[in-house]
């Protein structure tokens, strides 16, 4: 039960959602970043491949994986108002 909860707050359709609790630059070192999401994900329980990481940051995407068997590109995002996090979005890529 509590795990149908947990997926229903941080899972939309086919975006996962959850925030770091390391402050890290993903904007000068992306594949420190990389390795932290993905370490959070496999303590999650999930199955994970990298399929790319940028070597160069020019947007908010960071690296693009295969999550499960289902390919996401992990992206970034500031919560300003919420003080020093960084929340992490893994959208589905578009087929």
């Amino acid at each position: 039960m509590f795990k149908r909860l947990r997926k229903s707050l941080f899972q939309r359709d086919t975006t996962i959602r959850f925030e770091l609790d390391n402050w890290y630059k993903w904007y000068k070192e992306p594949l420190k970043f990389h390795n932290a999401v993905l370490l959070h994900l496999e303590n999650e329980g999930y199955h994970v491949e990298t399929i790319k990481v940028v070597e160069k940051v020019t947007s908010n995407t960071i690296s693009i994986l295969l999550i499960d068997g289902v390919q996401y590109e992990l992206k970034i995002e500031n919560a300003l108002l919420l003080g020093p996090t960084q929340q992490v979005i893994l959208k589905a890529a578009s087929v």
